[in-house]
């Protein structure tokens, strides 16, 4: 069978298709949204999001506890000696996985809650937006995307943070407690995510929950807008060099994207978010400092941060990066599973939703 002989329909001739108007089209968007996004849709990515972030925090979640304990013993007397003889003991290793169900199961709604939330603001922020202007004819191809879809998805990014936050700090003030012994006592029973939950609403009442909330909020604003934006860009640089049989032809000549390699999306994902997690590591250590003091007052985050300066007058920056490197391989792994998780996840539930209709 010839070519010329193929149904328009076929694969093989919308790939054909695609990879023509590509070449025809180098001022067309990179990446276009789906041309609708329905309410299924929206739960659809929140069920997604729920189920590869918990995935993802249950595997990775002794590796965090050894991050939070690295940064609390550094704010204990005589850190400045070395860590490692304070953190790596027989208790530590007793103790990797505390705080793993409060972890896994907050994660669920926090993560459901973050990518609908993102979904929904990045879908109708490109929507309202004006299309990108025609480069003339002859203009070398764009590669990466523009500073407006950049742009895009950092604020959508931003936006499924602050409202996952409900879950999130509170989820993340009872793991890191229990992960750092705070409520530890003589006896050998030791404290569990309900006990943690009902002594911060008796000591400290319903703001306890969220203490810290402008720390976690400055140390995830800026990892968010990174892991997105480094994520997206990665996505739509691999667009452009590969186009696949299901994707399709808008009528302005956008190409919209149905799929990414498992493998590339695990390796575009950990490379997000190992670089996202060491340029906000700062902002996790006073996070984490603030969240574990025993002291119940209240405490300003310039506070902590002169506190770590004048621990430290001599290597201040070492300070700010302490458990850098676990955060880094942290989120690496989490991000390197989460997203090929998220994006079959959300595919097949998709899929499954059309059938359904």
């Amino acid at each position: 069978m010839s070519y010329s002989s193929i149904p328009s329909s076929h694969p093989v001739a919308v790939m054909q298709q695609a990879q023509s108007q590509k070449q025809s089209q180098p001022y067309a968007p990179l990446s276009t949204p789906p041309p609708a996004l329905t309410p299924v849709r929206v739960f659809n990515s929140f069920c997604a999001g729920a189920i590869a972030l918990s995935t993802s925090f249950a595997v990775m979640h002794p590796l965090d506890t050894l991050k939070t304990r690295m940064q609390a013993a550094a704010a204990a007397p005589g850190a400045q000696r070395g860590i490692a003889s304070s953190l790596f003991t027989p208790d530590t290793l007793r103790t990797l996985r505390r705080g793993f169900l409060a972890s896994v199961i907050g994660a669920g709604p926090q993560g459901g809650l973050r990518w609908a939330t993102y979904e929904v603001c990045k879908h109708h922020m490109t929507k309202w937006s004006p299309p990108p202007p025609r480069p003339p004819v002859g203009a070398p191809t764009q590669i990466l995307p523009s500073w407006g879809f950049m742009a895009t998805s950092a604020a959508s990014a931003i936006a499924g943070d602050f409202v996952s936050s409900i879950v999130k700090v509170p989820r993340e003030v009872i793991t890191s407690r229990l992960q750092t012994g705070h409520y530890d006592t003589a006896s050998k029973t030791k404290p569990t995510a309900m006990y943690a939950f009902r002594a911060i609403l008796r000591q400290e009442g319903p703001s306890g929950l969220f203490r810290g909330f402008w720390s976690t909020t400055l140390r995830d604003w800026p990892f968010m807008a990174i892991l997105f934006t480094t994520y997206d860009t990665l996505k739509n640089i691999h667009h452009h060099f590969a186009v696949t049989s299901r994707d399709t032809i808008g009528p302005h000549g956008q190409i919209h994207h149905h799929e990414i390699p498992t493998l590339k999306s695990t390796l575009f994902g950990g490379v997000a978010g190992a670089l996202a997690a060491f340029l906000t590591t700062p902002f996790d250590v006073i996070r984490t400092r603030v969240m574990t003091r025993k002291d119940k007052g209240k405490v300003s985050m310039r506070t902590i941060a002169n506190g770590i300066i004048a621990e430290h007058p001599r290597a201040a920056y070492r300070a700010f990066f302490v458990g850098g490197a676990a955060r880094s391989v942290w989120w690496f792994c989490v991000c390197s599973m989460f997203f090929p998780i998220y994006e079959r996840a959300k595919e097949t539930l998709d899929d499954w939703s059309d059938d359904r209709s």
